[in-house]
């Protein structure tokens, strides 16, 4: 795509910007009707006037001929740093043109140039052109201002805490406006530049050139993703006629160019937050009474309401008590911070709110998060605000949509992943697969990320990048996990983390402790077609106490023939199967194990997560394999004993040998269950009779 560059004069300053509808910003900054009928309508006030790249010009020179959109933000950025120094109509053309020569690609991509020349770029963008006046006549510029500017408030309301590209936009507005045919591509792009004139809308390039270290080359950064100049291939492009860079990383969900036009919808309100304050709300414990929360749940609540609805204080300091500088670093080692530290550009995404360290949730498996998280989300709704719940897995936001939606009967819920008809629907509540959340710019008072030890959202920054750039000013992130990261756990540890820890599950008692069996290779036994007696004797165990039983093995290839094997030592009526993420039938092969019509059923990690099955124990074959480590065998350990009516779940960790991740696993286990007791939440003699059944399985099983 391609916009028009012009710089204007107002009030003997120089400024530059790129329009994608000329017509529109000349009428806006030249004629005085227009501009004076077109904030009437659209209801601009004071802050709104802050937020507004400048008013009513006294002059316009217009490059009269368009330039692909990353170049024209490109010489606008240059054009303001340079800006101080313009001497006069004449000075400002001569500096207009400087700043397009050097923003256009020929200079930043060496070699490139014979193919820009075959391209069709062989001169400069055309000639400088100087406008004074615009007239439309005084009933005909208001009667367009006013019809132009509704649409413009339209389109900014609907676009609002999102970012998207061009043709998202379009598409959106297509569906949400109440005549679609309106929505032409001519008048929605009048319409987005008049929103961005008025300060309710960015427009800028989606890559973005951001500046370099010491005088280095400006590398290129997507500002939908924010992955860097290592995810940027360069190509020919039909939509600029030139070559421009288009982003690897979020491909999948359509092309970022660099001459691709991104909106990024302002909050209303501007930078201010939009919420009232929690006093007037009932006591933190009256308002956990309606969610039926056990006691260790209910501490952990009170103590995340408490930080969510915080006055914000001293604008200098964080809720930890770190001063702001030092709290952002720390959530840059979290891989949450997202670009509060960036440079900025013609048209930097807007994020926020990064001063601010999240709140760790920090749950063992099985303990109730989701009823947690709805307490938090309560008190966003009651306060006036918007919830975001971002989780790496698809499975995950068709899980809580329906739970979500019977807590908060009275609220508008939108589920959006890869294959959702919703993607436009803007709702109080937004389930979204962190994929989705790239879609969003500082739409949502607090943003829950869930599963952030999960892929593939963990050691992703591109996906951290989408979930911290969803949280609008002022607003607050919590993390949900029962296997958190270290550098989490350190922070948590050492106080520079506010977060809550639930040690015990809903039911009250202690976490199943993994027992370590010493037994070959999986793949050795499946080569033999032997299994080794103390691990058989443990397997018939839990099918005779009617138990279904998790075999979770590190290698797809070995779902199959492992089945095969465990046939041979199962009862006739122990029905043995497999799946993995291969597998197109997953779905139904769970299901049948759910209904109990299998009762082994041979799995991959791709199940530690998600399924909960009331009585069942669980054996990790392979247990030292590099693929398990801490965090997966925790999870998968968490499969087991997650119903009150068969807490006492069994865990077997087999392999040839005990590895670091074992032992850590079983460490954060016992250290769970240590600290419930502690505080109470489990007899101290539970945790003993536990201690003991131990001792005797460990005894059998070496």
């Amino acid at each position: 795509m391609k916009g028009y560059l012009y710089a204007f004069a107002e009030g003997g300053r120089w400024s530059a910007c790129v329009t994608i509808s000329r017509e529109v910003d000349l009428a806006y900054r030249l004629d005085d009707d227009f501009r004076r009928a077109a904030e009437a309508e659209a209801g601009c006030d004071g802050e709104g006037a802050a937020r507004r790249p400048g008013g009513r010009a006294d002059v316009v020179l217009l490059l009269d001929e368009p330039l692909p959109l990353g170049s024209a933000f490109a010489a606008a950025e240059l054009f303001a740093r340079r800006a101080g120094r313009v001497q006069g109509e004449a000075g400002a053309a001569r500096l207009l043109r400087a700043c397009v020569r050097e923003a256009e690609p020929r200079s930043g991509w060496p070699g490139l140039a014979g193919l820009n020349r075959s391209f069709g770029r062989e001169q400069p963008a055309g000639d400088v052109r100087r406008i004074a006046a615009v007239r439309f006549g005084r009933a005909s510029g208001e009667r367009e201002a006013r019809a132009l500017a509704a649409a413009a408030r339209e389109a900014a309301a609907a676009l609002e805490g999102r970012a998207l590209l061009r043709s998202e936009a379009h598409a959106l507005l297509g569906a949400a406006g109440p005549a679609p045919a309106r929505w032409s591509a001519a008048f929605a792009d009048a319409a987005l530049q008049l929103a961005a004139l008025l300060g309710r809308l960015r427009l800028g390039s989606a890559i973005a050139r951001c500046d370099g270290v010491r005088g280095r080359r400006r590398k290129r950064r997507c500002l939908r993703c924010g992955s860097g100049e290592a995810h940027m291939r360069r190509t020919p492009c039909a939509a600029c006629g030139r070559v421009c860079a288009y982003c690897e990383a979020c491909l999948l969900l359509g092309r970022c160019r660099e001459c691709t036009l991104l909106i990024s919808g302002i909050p209303e309100g501007g930078t201010s937050v939009r919420m009232r304050t929690a006093d007037e709300l009932p006591p933190i414990p009256a308002r956990l009474e309606r969610w039926g929360l056990s006691p260790a749940q209910s501490d952990a609540a009170a103590a995340a309401l408490r930080w969510l609805e915080s006055a914000d204080g001293d604008a200098h300091r964080s809720i930890s008590g770190q001063p702001k500088h030092k709290a952002a670093r720390m959530a840059s080692r979290f891989g949450i911070a997202g670009t509060l530290t960036r440079k900025r550009t013609a048209n930097p995404v807007h994020t926020s709110g990064m001063e601010r360290p999240p709140f760790l949730l920090w749950a063992v498996t099985g303990a109730g998060k989701t009823e947690m998280m709805f307490t938090l989300i309560d008190s966003v709704l009651a306060r006036g605000g918007k919830a975001m719940v971002a989780t790496p897995r698809r499975d995950v936001v068709l899980e809580l949509e329906p739970r979500i939606r019977k807590a908060f009967p009275e609220h508008a819920v939108v589920a959006l992943h890869g294959a959702s008809r919703e993607k436009w629907t803007n709702a109080d509540i937004t389930l979204a697969t962190t994929h989705q959340a790239i879609r969003f710019s500082a739409g949502f008072e607090l943003v829950v990320i869930d599963e952030l030890d999960a892929f593939p959202y963990h050691n992703n920054p591109m996906l951290q990048y989408a979930a911290a750039k969803c949280v609008m000013p002022g607003g607050h992130r919590v993390l949900l996990s029962a296997t958190p990261p270290a550098q989490l756990r350190r922070a948590a540890a050492r106080g520079r983390l506010p977060h809550a820890r639930i040690p015990v599950r809903f039911h009250g008692f202690p976490l199943p402790v993994p027992v370590e069996i010493r037994v070959p290779p999986v793949r050795e036994m499946i080569r033999r077609r032997s299994v080794p007696d103390k691990l058989r004797k443990a397997i018939a165990a839990s099918l005779s106490r009617g138990a279904q039983v998790f075999v979770f093995v590190p290698r797809i290839s070995d779902t199959g023939p492992a089945a095969t094997l465990l046939g041979t030592i199962c009862p006739p009526d122990a029905v043995i199967g497999y799946t993995s993420s291969q597998d197109e039938q997953r779905t139904e092969t769970v299901m049948r194990f759910r209904r109990r019509e299998l009762r082994v059923l041979v799995t991959t990690t791709i199940l530690e997560r998600g399924v909960t099955i009331p009585r069942s124990d669980v054996f990790v074959l392979d247990a030292d394999a590099p693929l398990f480590d801490e965090a997966s065998l925790e999870q998968m350990a968490g499969r087991a004993g997650r119903s009150k009516d068969d807490p006492h779940g069994r865990v077997y960790f087999c392999a040839p040998h005990a590895t670091r991740a074992q032992r850590a696993a079983i460490r954060q286990i016992r250290e769970m269950n240590a600290l419930a007791a502690a505080r109470g939440y489990i007899r101290k003699e539970t945790l003993a009779a536990v201690g003991k059944q131990e001792a005797r399985a460990g005894g059998m099983m070496h």
